[in-house]
């Protein structure tokens, strides 16, 4: 139900972004990063109890805590990216938003360098 809000807050929102897009389009931007910013907040409050649950999980089945903060904190530079790339797009600049994607792509390889690390050491671990 939330998530029917969210999508309804957002849809009404696009009328005024619209219209101020013509006559102040730093305003429109800003006003959208302002919904982007509500939105973001909601939908981080309501994945709260879902992303317990994928620990929850992950800990029944004997993985590592630590892969799970890898996957958790990959998802999250992955979708901060995204939307701030669109942000960037929205505002007329692409060189910008490929700026971000390109920051976004290390990030996630940063974020995952230990599990790549596990991963090569489990490997080295079968042949050697």
């Amino acid at each position: 139900m939330e998530l029917l809000r969210l999508a309804g807050l957002c849809a009404l929102c696009m009328l005024p972004v619209t219209l101020l897009r013509k006559t102040a389009p730093e305003q429109a931007l800003l006003l959208t990063a302002a919904i982007l910013s509500v939105t973001l907040a909601r939908c981080l409050r309501l994945a709260a109890p879902a992303l317990e649950e994928v620990r929850a999980l992950f800990e029944r089945a004997g993985i590592e805590a630590a892969y799970v903060s890898v996957l958790l904190r990959t998802t999250a530079a992955a979708l901060v990216t995204r939307l701030c790339a669109d942000l960037c797009r929205d505002g007329g600049s692409q060189s910008l938003a490929a700026a971000v994607e390109a920051a976004g792509a290390l990030a996630a390889l940063l974020i995952a360098l230990p599990l790549l690390r596990a991963v090569t050491e489990l490997l080295l671990g079968y042949l050697g």
